[in-house]
């Protein structure tokens, strides 16, 4: 479709921190313009002041289903006002003020969380590309070739091997053990929107005689999943970098166990397990309350970039 602009007037918006803060892998940024593949079409963004210039390849990427995206019908000065409940994140809210939490498609941000266990972010974004490169449907747009995600139905046939050559290496049966998961109607991602933080959270990790029903999503991936697809604001996922925030700057809500294992954590003697998990979490929502995904937005980019 053509182009057409959003204006974001008296709607805090930015665009770079938004779109580089570790929620979605499908974004790049080419000199005045980010691409990104959202909801199987290529959507082309450019930032001007209050004015959002944008282009995709497919016309239900419209003004109302970016909008929407982006999270700009959040009101972001209720919820930053909510979970400002000390200096430091009042600082990292300051520093990267605009910074929203987007609306992504659960299928797609399900399985580049799986994907993205034990990784860094320039790696999950190769690991993703090589998925979408060797499984997706090619759409040329704006003079370039890009791929779509590919479906739960293609990765469910697709061999432990081909997923592998994708340089997803153990990861490749957890990709195919979601897919056919989901190809088979077994997991209901759209259910998970229903249900309350709690229950869909338990739909995602919950074990059948002591096994995982789906391999990979473990309490953090599951935390990532609602958090950016679901709207389960209250969810706040835990990797090391969060580990090192909460050791450093929340110390005080923790007990001495909880503090002992965070540092086991941050030095790698050790993983969280999922009670210790749990315990952290819960800590944090306490505290941050119903918008803690957003403080844990906002704390993760703070810590990452070294603002």
């Amino acid at each position: 479709m053509g182009e057409f602009t959003i204006n974001t007037e008296g709607v805090p918006f930015n665009l770079p921190y938004t779109l580089d803060s570790g929620q979605a892998f499908r974004w790049s940024d080419k000199g005045s313009n980010w691409y990104g593949i959202v909801a199987g079409g290529v959507l082309k963004v450019r930032q001007e002041g209050a004015t959002l210039t944008c282009s995709s390849s497919s016309a239900h990427l419209d003004t109302q289903a970016v909008y929407h995206y982006f999270g700009l019908d959040e009101d972001l000065e209720r919820i930053l006002a909510s979970i400002m409940k000390d200096s430091h994140i009042t600082e990292a809210v300051q520093t990267f003020y605009g910074l929203r939490v987007m609306k992504q498609d659960i299928w797609e941000c399900l399985l580049s969380f799986a994907i993205a266990t034990n990784s860094n972010i320039p790696r999950i974004k190769g690991m993703v590309s090589n998925l979408c490169q060797r499984f997706g449907e090619a759409v040329d747009f704006d003079g370039e070739r890009f791929w779509l995600f590919p479906s739960a139905q293609v990765l469910a046939e697709a061999s432990i091997d081909e997923l592998t050559g994708c340089g997803l290496g153990y990861r490749a049966k957890f990709v195919k053990g979601i897919g056919e998961a989901v190809a088979s109607g077994w997991m209901n991602l759209e259910e998970l929107r229903l249900h309350d933080y709690s229950r869909a959270k338990e739909l995602l990790t919950e074990e059948i005689l002591g096994e995982k029903k789906l391999l990979g999503i473990g309490p953090k991936v599951a935390d990532c999943v609602l958090l950016f697809s679901c709207d389960k604001t209250s969810a706040f996922p835990i990797d090391v970098w969060m580990a090192k925030v909460l050791a450093k700057y929340y110390p005080r809500l923790f007990d001495d166990d909880l503090s002992k294992r965070l540092a086991l954590k941050i030095s790698g003697s050790t993983s969280l397990s999922e009670a210790t998990y749990e315990r952290l979490a819960n800590a944090a929502r306490d505290y941050f309350g119903e918008y803690a995904g957003y403080a844990q937005q906002y704390l993760f980019h703070h810590e990452r970039t070294g603002a």
